[in-house]
C-alpha cells in the first residue's frame, strides 16, 4: 500500500518571509543539493513532482520478513533437527546457488605484472577475519593509486578444491558460481540504522519469506544485495519511507522513465557513480527510516559472481590434480566520472567480490603457504553451447581479449589432454603387441619403454605431424604488452608444440598514436584477414568469442562480416557491396545456427 504522496507545493510561511523574500528550500541532504545542481533548479524553488504515470511499476524483492521470538525460535530449530538429511555421493545431490560447496582457496598468482609487495603485507595482517579484511582492502587501495593506468588492471587465476567424491564436476567452457557475502561496512551501517530508528539488534532472529530462522546480521550479511547499483524500482520504494518532501521528489525524479532529449538523470546520478542503497541511504537520510521489512523489500538477493573456467579436468587428472578447477577474474577498482556539481563524484569503487578474493589470495600471491585455507561458497554453472567440438580434427578460431582468454586457456589444455590420451593408448597398443584391450587407458609413466621406441609418447611436434588435429589460430588482446599479456607462457609454448597455427596478438596502447584491437588486426593485417576468411569458408572452423564489454562482440562480428564480404566481392560470387555483406552476414548466422559461431560476452 502506496502512502499518498506530500504535494509539492510550499506552504505560505515557506515561500515568503516577513518582508516578503523568497525562503530558500535548504535541504541538509547532500543528494537532494545534487539533484537541484544537475536540473539547474534554484533553491528558492520545489523540486517538481513527477506524475505517477512516468514512474515504474512497483514490486517488492522479498514477501515477507518476520521477527521470530525465543519460543518461535525453539519450534522452529525442533523442526529443523526433524527435517534434516545428510547427502552423499550416491544421493544424486548436486550444488547450486542455494546449496553452494564450501571450497578452499589451494593456490593463486597474478597473471598481470602486478607488484607482490602489498600481498606480502596484507598476508602478514590478514587472519580472514572480516576486520582484518577492511584494514586489508585500504591497503591494496593505497598500494595501487589508480592515478598509474596499469594498477588498475590486475587480473588473477585462481585454484580452488573441489569435493573428493566428484558431485562437483565440469568441462572446458563452464563457468563457476561464487556467493560472495555484503562487506562490513554496509552490514555495519544498516544494522546502526536499524538500531537507532527501530531498536533492531543484531543478534535478533528473523524469518525472511518464511525461510529458516537467521540472526538480522546474517541476514543482511547473505541475503541482500547491499553493494550493487540501485535501480528505478527499488528507488521508488525507497521514495516512500523518505520523511522529507524534497528527498522523496528527488528519489521519485530518479526513478522516472527518462525523456528523449533530457539528460538521464538516474544515469549521471546513480548508474555512471555505482550508487548502492547505503550510498542512497547516506545522501537522503529521511529515508533511513525505513523499516527491516521495508528495506528488504526494496533490494534485490545477492547475484552469483560467474568466473569462466580455466582448466581442464582431463589435464589435472592426468596431472594428478583431479579434484581442483581454476577460474581468472580481474579486480574490479576503478574511479566514477568526476561531475563538477557532485560532491562524492570521481570516487573509487571495487568490487565487493574480486576485491575481497584478492584480500583473502594474499598469501598464495606473495608466494607464501596460508596458516589456514580461505574458503569460498562456489556451485557449477554448465554451459551447453560453449564447448569444444567431440572431433579433434575441426578447426578452431579462438578469439578471446583480456580475461576472454581464459576458457580458451581450458580448450587448449583439454585437447593437449586429449592428443596425449590418444597418444598413451597407441603406446600401449605397440607394447603389448596387440594384445591391447580397447577401453583401457595406460598412464604414460607406467609404461616401460622409451621415448625412441614409441615416439610422441610425450605431446610433441613429432606425434602431432602424424596425428590428424585441426588447425587452430588464437586472437589475443590487451592494453600493454608487457602488463597484461595474460597466459603469455603458455599460448606461447602451445605454439611451439604445434597446438596452436597461428597467435594473433594485438595491444591497444603500446602505440599512443593508434589504438590497435583484435578486430582492428582482422581488418588491416592482409594476411590474417585471408588466413581467418580461409579457416572459415573453406577449412569449416568452429569460432568462438569470448570477452567483456558488448561493444567487442559486437565490433569483432562486424569485421569478421566485412572480411567475408570482401571475399564474396572478389571471388565474383556478389555483384554489390550490399549483396556481399547479406552474404556475410547470412554466413555467420548460418554457423550459429549448427553452433559453429559461439560467443559468450558478459558486462
Amino acid at each position: 500500500n502506496k502512502r499518498p504522496i506530500r504535494s509539492s507545493s510550499p506552504t505560505d510561511e515557506e515561500k515568503k518571509m516577513e518582508d516578503g523574500d523568497l525562503v530558500p528550500f535548504n535541504s541538509r541532504s547532500t543528494g537532494v543539493r545534487t539533484i537541484r545542481a544537475l536540473m539547474s533548479i534554484p533553491i528558492t524553488d520545489p523540486l517538481p513532482d513527477v506524475p505517477n504515470s512516468e514512474l515504474p511499476t512497483m514490486v517488492s524483492s522479498l514477501s515477507s520478513c518476520q521477527l521470530i521470538d525465543e519460543t518461535t525460535r525453539d519450534r522452529s530449530e525442533s523442526l529443523a533437527a526433524e527435517n534434516m538429511t545428510v547427502s552423499s555421493a550416491s544421493s544424486g545431490f548436486l550444488f547450486t546457488a542455494s546449496r553452494p560447496y564450501e571450497s578452499k582457496i589451494l593456490n593463486a598468482r597474478y597473471l598481470t605484472k602486478t607488484n607482490t609487495a602489498c600481498a606480502a603485507k596484507v598476508a602478514e595482517v590478514l587472519d580472514g577475519g572480516d576486520g582484518k579484511l577492511v584494514e586489508a582492502l585500504d591497503m591494496y587501495s593505497h598500494h595501487f593509486p589508480l592515478s598509474e593506468d596499469k594498477n588498475g588492471k590486475r587480473v588473477i587465476e585462481m585454484t580452488m578444491s573441489l569435493p573428493d567424491d566428484f558431485t562437483l564436476e565440469y568441462e572446458p567452457g563452464d563457468s563457476v558460481g561464487m556467493i560472495v557475502p555484503n562487506s562490513h561496512d554496509s552490514v555495519g551501517f544498516v544494522l546502526e540504522m536499524l538500531l537507532r530508528n527501530h531498536g533492531i539488534q543484531r543478534s535478533q532472529r528473523i524469518s525472511v519469506d518464511e525461510g529458516d530462522p537467521v540472526t538480522v546480521e546474517e541476514a543482511l550479511r547473505t541475503t541482500v544485495d547491499l553493494s550493487g547499483t540501485m535501480k528505478k524500482k527499488r528507488l521508488l520504494l525507497l521514495a516512500n519511507f523518505a520523511k522529507d518532501a524534497e528527498e522523496e521528489r528527488a528519489l521519485r525524479l530518479l526513478s522516472r522513465a527518462s525523456k528523449p532529449g533530457e539528460p538521464d538523470l538516474y544515469d549521471t546520478f546513480v548508474e555512471q557513480q555505482r550508487r548502492s542503497v547505503v550510498d542512497i541511504l547516506n545522501e537522503f537520510p529521511s529515508a533511513q527510516s525505513i523499516s527491516l521489512e521495508g528495506l528488504l523489500g526494496c533490494l534485490t538477493a545477492i547475484p552469483p559472481r560467474y568466473y569462466s573456467v580455466c582448466s581442464s579436468p582431463l589435464k589435472d587428472r592426468q596431472d594428478g590434480n583431479e579434484c581442483q578447477v581454476k577460474v581468472a577474474f580481474s579486480v574490479v577498482d576503478f574511479n566514477t566520472p568526476v561531475v563538477q556539481c557532485d560532491v562524492t563524484s570521481g570516487r573509487r569503487v571495487r568490487g565487493l567480490a574480486t576485491s575481497r578474493l584478492e584480500c583473502v589470495s594474499s598469501p598464495f600471491l606473495s608466494g607464501r603457504q596460508p596458516s589456514a585455507h580461505a574458503t569460498l561458497l562456489i556451485f557449477p554453472k554448465p554451459t551447453h553451447e560453449f564447448r569444444l567440438p567431440a572431433d579433434i580434427s575441426t578447426p578452431l578460431v579462438l578469439i578471446g581479449p583480456g580475461t576472454g582468454i581464459a576458457p580458451f586457456i581450458g580448450f587448449l589444455s583439454h585437447r593437449l589432454a586429449q592428443i596425449a590420451s590418444l597418444e598413451s593408448t597407441e603406446a600401449a597398443h605397440v607394447a603389448s603387441e596387440g594384445t591391447w584391450r580397447g577401453s583401457y587407458e595406460l598412464n604414460p609413466d607406467e609404461l616401460n619403454i622409451s621415448k625412441s621406441d614409441v615416439k610422441g609418447l610425450n605431446v610433441a611436434a613429432d606425434y602431432l605431424c602424424k596425428q590428424k588435429t585441426g588447425d587452430v589460430d588464437l586472437f589475443f588482446g590487451c592494453r600493454h604488452s608487457d602488463h597484461d599479456y595474460l597466459y603469455q607462457h603458455e599460448l606461447e609454448r602451445f605454439r611451439d608444440v604445434g597446438l596452436i597455427s597461428n597467435l594473433y596478438t594485438a595491444f591497444s596502447r603500446d602505440d599512443k598514436e593508434h589504438k590497435t584491437y583484435v578486430q582492428t588486426l582482422m581488418l588491416t593485417d592482409e594476411t590474417c584477414g585471408k588466413r581467418l576468411v580461409e579457416m572459415i569458408t573453406k577449412k569449416q572452423a568452429s569460432v568462438y568469442i569470448c570477452g567483456d564489454g558488448n561493444a567487442m562482440g559486437r565490433d569483432v562480428q562486424n569485421a569478421i562480416v566485412s572480411l567475408l564480404a570482401k571475399d564474396l566481392m572478389d571471388s565474383g560470387k556478389c555483384e554489390t557491396a550490399e549483396q556481399a555483406k547479406s552474404g556475410g552476414i547470412a554466413k555467420i548466422d548460418q554457423m550459429k545456427s549448427f553452433g559453429k559461431f559461439v560467443l559468450d560476452i558478459w558486462s
